[in-house]
């Protein structure tokens, strides 16, 4: 996958960028093969090595992105909230201890760092005890997260749980 220039981004996380880099790089060794071997006359000499060439240098780059990737994944991994840290904050949060819960998570949701899960669960907090409008400004970071298109049913889900909670409160008011 490391040779094939947006393969992995396209086949893992299902990047569109990836796959129209993975399908660029395809159409060019194709060209490159069949310039080569296929219809030698096609194409010049120094096209045929200007493609490979290209080729060449786009594995080699290819292979220093998915190292570098893999280096900075190890760093900011650090950042994620572990599944210990998301049970006992869930535990809290069951008993009804929403401000434990929510120490526990606080520093996996700031800073550059956002963890999606530890987010939801903090936005669930804030709904919760009342800060609305914290809840929401949690969601619409977790939205503009690329990681959070994977959870965009759960944060609409929060969203609406948010609005029903501003309705009841003016109810209650009048």
């Amino acid at each position: 996958m490391c040779l094939w220039p947006g393969f992995s981004a396209a086949w893992i996380s299902g990047s569109f960028r990836g796959l129209v880099l993975a399908l660029l790089f395809m159409v060019v060794l194709q060209a490159a093969w069949i310039g080569t071997f296929v219809w030698p006359a096609y194409l010049t000499t120094w096209e045929t090595h200007l493609l490979w060439w290209t080729l060449a240098v786009c594995v080699v780059g290819s292979v220093l992105h998915q190292t570098l990737y893999v280096a900075w994944l190890g760093e900011t991994n650090t950042a994620k909230c572990s599944e210990t840290i998301l049970q006992q904050a869930q535990a809290l949060y069951l008993q009804g201890n929403y401000f434990e819960a929510e120490e526990l998570l606080i520093p996996y949701v700031s800073g550059g760092q956002w963890d999606v899960d530890a987010g939801l669960w903090l936005a669930s907090i804030y709904r919760r005890t009342g800060r609305l409008e914290a809840a929401s400004v949690v969601l619409q970071t977790l939205e503009s997260l690329e990681r959070g298109e994977i959870w965009s049913m759960e944060i609409r889900q929060e969203h609406r749980k948010i609005k029903d909670s501003r309705r009841n409160k003016r109810l209650e008011s009048l």
